[in-house]
């Protein structure tokens, strides 16, 4: 079987189309595609051109691919850490245990979610990516997208959100992480609600386009092109342009920073880092903001900054029931009720499994545990109802 996960990377490198592909190999360009889907692989004489096309030893063209019903799990650090071996396996067993609960999720769609065609990493088709979903959702091109307008956009694609209580602290994946599982085609978007709230959107977005590639970009180039996608969607280019000018104008650039941060729900990291990619596009002067001073002030700051949890429930900290009633509320998220119905199927509770599921510590599971049995025995009678709490 061939290894088409490296076979659409060497491409991507190389800025080969599959109907250049074909010309190099001598094959039609429905051989290629073929390939490339896996319904068949390339004869002896066509695997050593296409060896010698892409620069790839033919083993490992023949190379195994992870199995197809493996999740694939994509996510950033906090300030872009690289990820430790110890937080890639917690997100990976978290994966697996979200796999189990498949079975629970009731899922109403009868049609596939839209997805794009041949992600990219350039910068015209991610603009007009962001585009394209900004004017599905009826906004201009300068128009603020709404936290409300981007969770519904979460659901329209049939996102399975799932809201956690990860601290301030969190070592390893803190904002958030998705899991796109190939074999039932469910994405999961797991997200802090201790992240602050002014990157909060930027997640959701940035979660979103991962989502919208199903994950055919990976590592590197998965994590960039989900970064540039949210930027564009939250903070678009033609905003930028007129940020660009008004912050160099301004008596006080950071400040007028922070009006368009306000104005258009993300942080000033995100204005700053689109208004100078903007100037780099145009061969501008950059704005000039960041600089050691800038990250040390931005740091200290930090600390004032509300979280996602302290703005919409108006507490530093849930209880168990709260954590799952509010969240229900105001995500209509399906995992605790997944939850509940396992531990029932296992026959009663089972916090080990809760806290690799949502990758939190023990007691946490012990507390949260509790609080699905008892939420779930005290409205039993309204389990089936798609809208009701547990």
């Amino acid at each position: 079987m061939l290894n088409t996960t490296l076979i659409k990377t060497a491409m991507r490198t190389g800025g080969l189309s599959q109907t250049q592909l074909a010309l190099i190999c001598n094959v039609s360009k429905e051989a290629v595609s073929n390939w490339l889907s896996g319904e068949s692989i390339p004869r002896p004489n066509k695997l050593k051109a296409l060896s010698e096309a892409l620069s790839i030893k033919i083993d490992e063209l023949l190379a195994n691919e992870t199995s197809p019903s493996e999740p694939i799990v994509a996510y950033r650090t906090k300030k872009n850490r690289p990820v430790t071996g110890e937080a890639q396996d917690a997100a990976l067993d978290l994966a697996h245990h979200l796999q189990e609960l498949v079975p629970f999720v009731r899922r109403e769609a009868l049609f596939a979610p839209p997805i794009l065609e041949a992600p990219s990493l350039d910068d015209h088709y991610i603009r007009e990516a962001a585009q394209q979903v900004r004017t599905q959702v009826g906004l201009s091109q300068k128009a603020p997208l709404s936290r409300e307008q981007l969770l519904n956009l979460h659901h329209d694609f049939g996102s399975l959100l799932v809201p956690v209580l990860w601290g301030i602290e969190k070592a390893g994946h803190e904002n958030a992480l998705s899991v796109y599982l190939p074999e039932s085609k469910i994405s999961w978007v797991i997200f802090s609600l201790n992240a602050h709230d002014d990157d909060f959107n930027y997640w959701l977005a940035h979660e979103l386009g991962h989502c919208y590639t199903l994950h055919a970009l990976q590592g590197d180039e998965g994590e960039e092109f989900a970064e540039r996608f949210a930027q564009e969607l939250l903070f678009p280019y033609e905003v930028a342009v007129d940020a660009l000018g008004a912050i160099k104008s301004d008596k006080s650039p950071k400040e007028r920073a922070n009006w368009y941060a306000g104005n258009y729900g993300v942080s000033i990291v995100t204005v700053i880092r689109q208004a100078d990619r903007v100037a780099e596009c145009i061969g501008e002067k950059q704005t000039e903001i960041e600089s050691p001073s800038f990250w040390a002030s931005w740091n200290s700051d930090r600390k004032f900054v509300p979280t996602v949890v302290e703005v919409l429930f108006d507490s530093k900290k849930l209880s168990a029931e709260e954590y799952v009633l509010k969240s229900e509320d105001e995500f209509k998220t399906p995992i605790f009720r997944a939850l509940a119905q396992w531990q029932i199927n296992e026959g009663g509770r089972s916090p080990a499994f809760i806290a690799s599921a949502l990758n939190i510590d023990i007691g946490q599971a012990v507390e949260l545990s509790h609080a699905l049995l008892k939420l779930h025995t005290s409205s039993s009678e309204s389990a089936d109802s798609p809208n009701n709490r547990l």
